[in-house]
């Protein structure tokens, strides 16, 4: 597949068409309270984006995989509270992302510098990188790549794409990884930001 037509489709495919342009601004408000390393009430949610309360209960309701804690606060919706397999730290806080991708994304849209720690998905290496909102910085090993895959008609997001957006330590180790699965590629770490920057910035249009 053709790297550049596969980033394109992507890039369609997780952003929300004209009627998840709201849900997309609950979104984001959610992604930087949720950088403060604590759990999200509805009632704060509808405080900062100046909505009513049932229209959040509506829009979290739509959203398929929002975690919970036992209080009924938000914990995660593609930054988490609990862990994952990639740790991402923001202003000495330990938080997780669902994806690679995520990790790469979200600094831009939270406007802080995030330090990222993960593993092969292969090997079990560790990788190693900064991600500011402007790019990649100290990224080990150099040679790190990124698997991205086409999801399906799926609403569950985590589990058609964020569970199969991971690091590899370089194209080699993903190649075996990448060939059991149809419609996945491995791209560079640097092309993949480029794509969170693209999301990014489609995102914040809305």
């Amino acid at each position: 597949m053709q790297v550049s037509l596969v980033m394109q489709e992507l890039a369609d495919r997780l952003l929300p068409g004209e009627e998840g342009k709201e849900s997309a601004q609950l979104f984001r408000v959610l992604l930087c309270e949720l950088a403060a390393g604590r759990p999200v009430s509805r009632e704060r949610l509808a405080e900062l984006i100046h909505w009513p309360a049932n229209e959040v209960a509506a829009a979290l309701e739509r959203a398929i995989g929002v975690e919970y804690d036992g209080a009924g606060c938000i914990v995660g919706y593609g930054l988490t509270l609990r862990e994952t397999p990639h740790a991402f730290e923001v202003g000495g806080r330990r938080l997780y992302t669902w994806c690679a991708l995520d990790a790469l994304m979200f600094p831009s849209l939270i406007g802080e510098t995030a330090r990222v720690v993960s593993s092969c998905a292969v090997t079990g290496a560790p990788i190693r990188l900064t991600v500011t909102p402007d790019g990649i910085r100290n990224l080990d090993p150099a040679s790190a790549t990124v698997s991205l895959i086409l999801p399906d008609d799926s609403r569950d997001i985590r589990s058609a794409f964020c569970c199969q957006v991971l690091f590899f330590v370089s194209a080699s180790a993903a190649e075996s990884w990448i060939g059991t699965r149809k419609h996945a590629i491995a791209v560079s770490v640097e092309e993949a930001f480029g794509l969170g920057q693209e999301l990014s910035r489609r995102s914040l249009l809305r």
